[in-house]
């Protein structure tokens, strides 16, 4: 009997032991030839906002998106103009503008020289630079009243004033004939580009986040193009604004 008993013991051991070994053993390998399930790949992450991408987006600004985005991302626009195609949101202390039809955005523009096209050529750049990007598969025609360069098939026109480039307009390709922006004397000049006015706010106050005015300077500029100017810049900027040159 007692034999009986250690020997089952024993057997409970043994099998005790067994169990996690059998857990750890690496799964079935497949057979030769035998194809495996692919997981799914992750989404294209979307443009950046500094990115200008002719018929589709402009500082984040997506051609198709509702308006509403736009809104809820820039906050309130200092101009709402309707017109007889659209209505335009100038967003001056960004020298961006939007445009939308029903809602939906149909084109954005922008004067901020941050914004760029494969980060090559944009606001400051020369006529040059543009035909040597684009080429000469244009129509010459009033961009946000300036003389600009209307690329239809490409979604993109640029405002000249003189030989450099004044303002980037971005919009659904073969569609400039319902951007207001687009037709002689349709749409408000574009924003002048610069920086947000802050010198006659309280620093260190609720209206900055409490921070410096340079600090609150940096903050509005990284919201709106996802950049950090340097503190140096912002200090001189201020220093202009307080001074009454910007």
């Amino acid at each position: 009997m007692r034999t009986s008993v250690a020997l089952i013991v024993a057997a409970i051991i043994v099998a005790s032991f067994a169990a996690p070994l059998d857990a750890q053993q690496p799964p079935p390998q497949p057979a030769p030839g035998q194809v495996q399930p692919q997981q799914p790949q992750q989404p294209a992450a979307p443009p950046g906002p500094r990115r200008i991408v002719p018929g589709e987006v402009l500082a984040g600004i997506q051609v198709g998106a509702r308006m509403t985005n736009v809104l809820s991302r820039f906050g309130a626009p200092s101009q709402v103009i309707d017109t007889a195609l659209d209505t335009v949101y100038v967003f001056s202390r960004f020298g961006i503008t939007a445009y939308s039809k029903g809602g939906i955005v149909t084109a954005a523009s922008g004067t901020n020289s941050l914004l760029k096209i494969n980060d090559a050529l944009g606001v400051g750049h020369r006529v040059e630079d543009v035909l040597a990007m684009f080429g000469r598969g244009y129509r010459e025609g009033e961009v946000e009243g300036f003389p600009g360069l209307i690329y239809d098939r490409r979604g993109i026109a640029f405002g000249l004033d003189g030989r450099g480039v004044a303002a980037v307009l971005v919009f659904g390709a073969n569609t400039a004939s319902i951007v207001s922006g687009l037709t002689p004397g349709g749409a408000p000049p574009p924003p002048v580009a610069g920086f947000p006015r802050v010198a006659g706010l309280r620093p260190f106050s609720p209206e900055t986040n409490f921070m410096s005015l340079p600090g609150y300077l940096r903050w509005l500029m990284f919201q709106a193009t996802a950049t950090w100017i340097t503190y140096q810049e912002a200090e001189r900027v201020v220093k202009e604004q307080q001074a009454g040159g910007g």
